[in-house]
């Protein structure tokens, strides 16, 4: 029952919030990355508190292993002082920052890392030399699904261009909901993954380009036959702590989101067909989803983003039912999967299907994985982290991860 209470706090505290993905381009096709291959990459701190000066310590989240970098002031205004340095991007996935003896948040460090900004929104990700601007418009459009109208609202960059030459990729997100991910002045929602930052430091990073689509996923409310745990479930065996009323539509949501928003999409949008380019991600029970439908429709969806995967919904039989129907090959999508600690996130179960999956066979090269043993099952946990799936969406690899 704790695992079905954690899922049901992460739909009530985030909805994984619009955002876009460093996909990488087909090498026969012109690549839109600034550089190749992982090495010393320059990150950006923006103190609002306006420190003299500030200490970057990089580490390996596998490994243990550590440097702690002085940092140059590069940058201040009427608001805050900017320092940056150089990591190796190739050592090190994750950083934090140390200034007037103040630790900050633990945070992805990688090449979608432009900077990470101390205001008094949070800890959140930011574009340097960009304006930081926290309004974002959106396209909804609704379709007909299990006899209800499911929204979609759709974000392009600013500078979207539907007649360029060089498409954008796609990120399919659950758990969309407007009102989940932004506030009624436009604003994200402070217990959102901020993901538009994210999206807008990767592309100044590397110059990779996406749109988002967030899909609604209904909530436990009244007056729908249908909720969270419902549609996020697939019906591949019996779940696990659920009731009886469980409806296990999340097989045909999966189906839905292949056959009917993916296609519409397709031929509204300036987007790429080839599931290299297409990803869906989700959080808890979103991420038990898009773990599922990535499986069940690689020639759609070439990526996934599972992050504190609800993966104990089915037993280790079920799962391996499941999974020995799938082609193990060079058509396998690619999975970057994240958690926390088994007290306070979903560590056990995850680290279980880590380990089933190589057991089974998935391609080692298309698989990522980060363990953080401080984590728990919060926005705060998955915000830091996004950019590390953005990575993965991008080059097929967690640089600092890959010999893991």
């Amino acid at each position: 029952m704790m695992k079905k209470v954690l899922s049901a706090i992460a739909a009530a505290a985030v909805a994984v919030s619009a955002l876009s993905a460093c996909s990488a381009q087909p090498s026969k096709e012109k690549s839109e990355a600034k550089g190749d291959g992982a090495g010393l990459h320059t990150v950006y701190f923006k103190n609002q508190s306006k420190s003299d000066g500030a200490v970057a310590t990089f580490f390996n989240s596998d490994s243990g292993e550590r440097a702690d970098v002085e940092m140059t002031k590069v940058a201040e205004d009427g608001d805050s002082v900017t320092f940056s340095c150089e990591g190796d991007a190739s050592a090190y996935n994750m950083m934090y920052f140390n200034y007037n003896n103040v630790t900050t948040n633990k945070v992805a460090f990688n090449r979608c890392v432009s900077g990470w900004y101390n205001s008094e929104r949070g800890f959140l990700p930011y574009t340097e030399g960009e304006p930081i601007d926290f309004h974002y418009n959106y396209e909804h459009v609704s379709f007909t699904f299990m006899g209800y109208q499911k929204d979609i609202h759709i974000w392009t960059p600013d500078d979207y261009d539907a007649a360029s030459s060089e498409k954008y990729g796609t990120i399919y997100l659950l758990d969309g909901e407007i009102e989940s991910f932004l506030l009624p002045d436009g604003t994200p929602n402070p217990e959102s993954e901020y993901p538009a930052q994210q999206v807008r430091s990767m592309t100044a990073a590397t110059g990779y380009r996406s749109i988002i689509v967030a899909v609604d996923t209904l909530g436990d409310m009244i007056g729908f036959e249908y909720g969270r745990f419902d549609e996020l479930v697939p019906d591949i065996g019996e779940p696990a702590d659920f009731d009886e009323t469980t409806q296990k539509t999340g097989s045909k949501f999966a189906d839905f989101l292949a056959d009917t928003v993916v296609p519409y999409i397709q031929k509204n949008y300036n987007v790429y067909t080839e599931p290299r380019h297409v990803a869906v991600t989700g959080t808890s029970l979103g991420g038990l989803e898009a773990f599922y439908i990535a499986l069940e429709h690689p020639d759609v969806f070439g990526n996934a983003g599972a992050l504190s995967a609800s993966f104990w919904v089915f037993d280790d039989a079920t799962w391996r039912k499941f999974l020995s129907g799938k082609p193990f090959d060079e058509t396998a999508p690619f999975l970057y999967i994240y958690t926390g600690n088994a007290k306070d996130d979903t560590g056990d179960e995850v680290n279980d299907m880590v380990d089933r999956l190589r057991d089974m066979g998935y391609p080692k090269d298309r698989m990522a994985f980060h363990y953080n043993d401080k984590g728990a099952h919060a926005a705060i946990y998955w915000r830091s982290i996004f950019s590390e799936f953005l990575e993965a969406l991008a080059f097929r690899e967690v640089a600092a991860l890959k010999k893991q």
